[in-house]
């Protein structure tokens, strides 16, 4: 699944001071506008503790990328776990979700934001023995802006030009005021220029050479990739001697693997927790996602136009209801369109307010008539119990007098309809949850002008643009004028931050990070 794309992903509960500090335009530290701190590794936290081992590690992952495994040119969920080990990024996110150094030792913004100056490592040596430069940096981010099938060009918008300006500092000039640019750097991995301009995109994905904690083995198409320590990595050397991310779409083979002890971690559903803990096989491993799974809806179409009807869809789904009862209580009410986790996320903000007997009186003023509203979602894939969410959505808006039509179809097909050429003509469920931990992405795609934005108003564009101008508390106030005008308007309802829960293997020591991703630098097996 496309980084471009909403994901569902794990992500922890912090402090409002924390997403203060993440929504940051500055650095490392959390200081607006000042020098990053110097970095160790950044595998998930609290890397370097453990001496390197002859233990290995299977990850079951639920899919592999769609496009050879090039960092460059693919941006997926399952390629990003390959990349975020073979090779380093200029800033990462620990465990938490913060962005901390990796390759950059410091970071510092003009005071509009539009220009960034990074300070790179001088002991950074890629895995051939060549050592990293600012100019690998500027090749690679180049390489992406002129790849217009590169699916890393998402992020790179705001990107104007890059520059490196001596072997070590690296000028990246954007086009427009753009706080969270430290958060955009954490998501591009740095290849060598002379080896990819050798081997081109297919070349490399065969025969990858980055600068990570581990090193290439194999990679076969459908079943698995594996790779080694790298026992010369600039940082804390990985425990593990050795990891394979071995595909296993079907979650009960995924559930079955860790319980055989054929796999060492693998993600579950919610409904498959109480299992896990019963059998003693396995042990569980949660927290909540860094995604909100939200209720679409074009607004611009049939009854779904008039502002009643949507405020009255609004207050006849039960939010508690839903979480407690479908999701087994393993998911949280959100009626923003940032996680608690994300920057962006305000705590005091409510959730919509269950009501149906307004929503019956706001039907009745709006002149709905019984007019039926096409809901499409997904049966399987991104959103766990998706079926079950949607239906549990029609139960309550059928209470209330509205009448819909379910349409489920598989992820791939919404995921085509909803980011393809085909609108929405009515009600879709859908799930964001940014790899950046930043609300910028989400924000854009459903309120200013983004595929998933069909209302179009000036005023929540507006407010988009703005939040990218500021940062700390200030940006945090900017989203919640945005949360709230999105709440008044009922054009996006979001639902729930849902959980994100893994079978492990007891012998496995490791933590569930923030963005969902498998940082290996520092997991242990005892």
């Amino acid at each position: 699944m496309s980084r471009i794309r909403p994901r569902l992903i794990a992500a922890a509960v912090v402090t409002v001071a924390s997403l203060a500090l993440t929504a940051c335009g500055g650095t490392s530290s959390g200081t607006t506008g000042a020098a990053g701190t110097s970095g160790t590794g950044a595998s998930s936290g609290a890397a370097g503790a453990a001496a390197p081992s002859d233990k290995e590690l299977v990850i079951g992952q639920v899919t592999e990328p769609e496009k050879a495994p090039d960092p460059i040119m693919d941006g997926s969920l399952a390629g990003d776990n390959y990349y975020y080990n073979v090779f380093d990024q200029l800033t990462a996110l620990d465990v938490d979700g913060k962005v901390i150094p990796k390759l950059a030792t410091a970071w510092t913004p003009s005071a509009d934001f539009k220009t960034w100056t990074y300070t790179l490592r001088t002991d950074v040596k890629f895995h051939d023995g060549s050592p990293l430069t600012a100019k690998d940096v500027e090749f690679t981010y180049n390489k992406i802006l002129k790849s217009p099938d590169a699916d890393n060009l998402f992020y790179m918008g705001q990107l104007q030009s890059v520059k490196a300006s001596d072997d070590h500092t690296v000028v990246f000039t954007l086009n427009a005021s753009f706080s969270p640019w430290p958060a955009i750097t954490t998501t591009t991995s740095i290849v060598p220029q002379a080896v990819y301009e050798k081997l081109g995109s297919e070349g490399f994905a065969k025969a990858p050479v980055g600068s990570g904690p581990f090193t290439f083995v194999s990679w076969t198409r459908g079943v698995e990739y594996v790779i080694k320590r790298n026992p010369n990595y600039w940082g804390p050397k990985a425990p593990l001697a050795k990891v394979t991310f071995q595909t296993v779409a079907d979650e009960n083979a995924r559930l079955n693997g860790v319980q055989s002890g054929s796999l060492d971690i693998a993600l579950i559903s919610p409904n498959q927790v109480d299992a896990v803990q019963g059998a003693g096989a396995a042990k569980v491993a949660s927290r909540p996602s860094n995604g909100v799974t939200f209720l679409g809806m074009n607004s611009t179409k049939g009854v779904l136009a008039k502002l009643g009807v949507r405020q009255a869809i609004s207050k006849a789904i039960d939010l508690k209801a839903i979480s407690t009862a479908i999701l087994a209580g393993r998911a949280t009410p959100n009626s923003q369109l940032a996680a608690p986790t994300v920057a962006g996320y305000d705590p005091g903000l409510p959730i919509a307010p269950y009501d149906p007997e307004g929503a019956k009186k706001l039907l009745a003023d709006a002149g709905y008539a019984g007019e039926a509203i096409p809901f499409e979602y997904a049966t399987d894939g991104r959103i766990p119990l998706s079926a079950d969410v949607a239906q549990a959505i029609q139960g309550y808006l059928s209470k209330v007098g509205i009448k819909v039509t379910m349409i489920g179809m598989n992820q791939s097909s919404l995921s085509d309809k909803i980011y393809g050429t085909v609108s929405i003509q009515g009600l879709y469920l859908n799930t964001w949850a940014p790899s950046t931990m930043d609300g910028d992405m989400p924000v854009t795609n459903l309120f200013a002008g983004g595929q998933n934005d069909y209302a179009k108003q000036a005023a929540t564009k507006a407010l988009v643009e703005q939040q990218r101008g500021v940062s700390g508390a200030d940006r945090v106030a900017v989203f919640t004028k945005l949360f709230a005008l999105n709440q008044d308007q009922a054009l996006i309802l979001g639902l729930y931050t849902p959980n994100t829960d893994y079978a492990v293997n007891p012998k496995v020591n490791w933590k569930p990070r923030a963005d969902g991703q498998f940082y290996l630098g520092d997991v242990t097996v005892s």
